[in-house]
């Protein structure tokens, strides 16, 4: 623990709104904060970048990138049994099973009580490992697997009820710097517009009635905003 009881949190920091709302009530919650990125296979660069700028800004006190090539989302994966079925072409088998290992890793390093996720309940429709079952039954294994017992950190996922829209109200609150978020999938330069993460995030801009602050390659994509 840290002094005065002040506690700590491993933020998973992907350069997105979502997970950028969790960095910013993590500061709220006035906790010391830490920050992971993982680069896996062909992940934007943007989005690497987008979380460094965004770790700057909150001022963590450490911002980690981890590196790991290994990772293929299903798309990537040549003639996978998987692409036959209804499964997400940015599935990554167990994904979030190494991602949570390392950061809860890190954060019982520096004896951190949690882990933050930034998942919001869109995501539980498509991808299995960011529901609050999975998660309640990896902070078991945790606590089961972990010497430090009771003191082991907890998987928290704050905006696992909130919609994308929800979120967006939030990060509007918090006073979050959208500005220096990224979502897109398929540029590095100027937001695609077309690609369903740019297409979430332009609908849910829309739902609040306020322009999104990053540039977007089709303006037509903009005519669904004020």
């Amino acid at each position: 623990m840290t002094a005065l009881g002040q506690r700590k949190a491993v933020v998973l920091l992907s350069g997105g709104i979502d997970s950028a709302v969790c960095l910013w009530l993590a500061k709220e919650a006035n906790w010391n904060v830490y920050s992971l990125s993982f680069n896996y296979h062909n992940r934007q660069k943007r989005e690497v970048d987008s979380s460094a700028a965004l770790a700057g800004k909150a001022n963590v006190v450490e911002h980690k990138v981890i590196d790991l090539p290994f990772l293929l989302e299903l798309g990537d994966m040549p003639k996978h049994d998987l692409l036959s079925r209804e499964v997400p072409s940015a599935y990554i088998p167990a994904r979030n099973m190494v991602f949570y290992s390392i950061a809860v890793s890190y954060a019982e390093s520096i004896s951190a009580n949690y882990v933050i996720g930034g998942h919001n309940n869109l995501d539980h429709n498509s991808f299995r490992d960011s529901t609050p079952e999975f998660f309640a039954r990896l902070n078991g294994l945790i606590k089961t697997g972990s010497l430090a017992k009771n003191d082991a950190p907890e998987i928290i996922t704050p905006l696992s009820k909130l919609d994308k829209a929800d979120v967006l109200q939030e990060a509007i609150r918090l006073k979050v710097p959208l500005e220096l978020t990224w979502s897109c999938y398929d540029s590095d330069d100027i937001a695609c517009g077309t690609c369903s993460a740019c297409k979430i995030r332009l609908q849910a801009f829309s739902s609040v009635k306020m322009e999104d602050p990053i540039e977007y390659a089709e303006e037509c994509m903009r005519s669904a905003q004020p």
